[in-house]
């Protein structure tokens, strides 16, 4: 299983990796801590984090299934 990096998730989410690291320290993004030192996020949970705090406003024809994989294909190339 290939695992992100928090470069990998900041360019992702398109947020600063400062970000990231305040997400991990609060909890709020799925993370895994390595040696308790090292950050490392499984795809999956990034993309399901995407799934719980999108907002789909009135209007948006764009699926959630769209929008997440359009953002793993910019990941995988």
């Amino acid at each position: 299983m290939e695992l992100l990096t928090t470069d990998d998730v900041a360019r992702m989410l398109k947020v600063n990796k400062r970000t990231i690291y305040y997400w991990v320290e609060r909890k709020q993004i799925p993370h895994i801590k390595i040696n308790n030192k090292l950050i490392r996020f499984r795809p999956v949970d990034i993309q399901e984090f995407i799934e719980k705090n999108l907002v789909n406003p009135d209007g948006v024809d764009e699926t959630v299934d769209e929008v997440v994989d359009e953002i793993l294909s910019k990941i995988n190339s």
